[in-house]
Parts: C-alpha cells; sequence; structure tokens
C-alpha cells in the first residue's frame, strides 16, 4: 500500500517546532494494532480500527493542548 501516510511525516506536521519522536513513536504504535487484521475473524477488526481511531483521536488532542 504506496498511498499509506507515513507516521513520522504525519509527526512532524502535527508539532513543526518541536520534538517529534515522542509522537512519532505513539503514531507508529497505533497504526501497528492494524498488523493484527489478517490473523483476526473479520468480525474482529471493526474494535481493531475503533481502538486505532481512539488511539490516534488521543494523540492529536495531547499534540494541541501542548
Amino acid at each position: 500500500m504506496t498511498d499509506a501516510p507515513n507516521p513520522g511525516a504525519v509527526a512532524a506536521r502535527l508539532q513543526p517546532h518541536g520534538d517529534t519522536d515522542d509522537v512519532e513513536a505513539e503514531v507508529e504504535a497505533a497504526l501497528g494494532r492494524l498488523e493484527a487484521l489478517p490473523d483476526l475473524p473479520v468480525t474482529e477488526h471493526v474494535a481493531v480500527f475503533e481502538g486505532v481511531q481512539q488511539r490516534l483521536s488521543e494523540i492529536l488532542s495531547n499534540v494541541d493542548d501542548a
């Protein structure tokens, strides 16, 4: 999938004047949860997507608060 966003690039856009290592690691960890999808039944995919979306929202909220 070549159109996937680069977590480092997303983190850099979110926090252009600060250290993005922590944000990048958090984004990568959240997106890493998607790697479990092939091993899970399709009925469990929604819960994974919702969890990833929730975590990414939390990360974005924390960046906005900084």
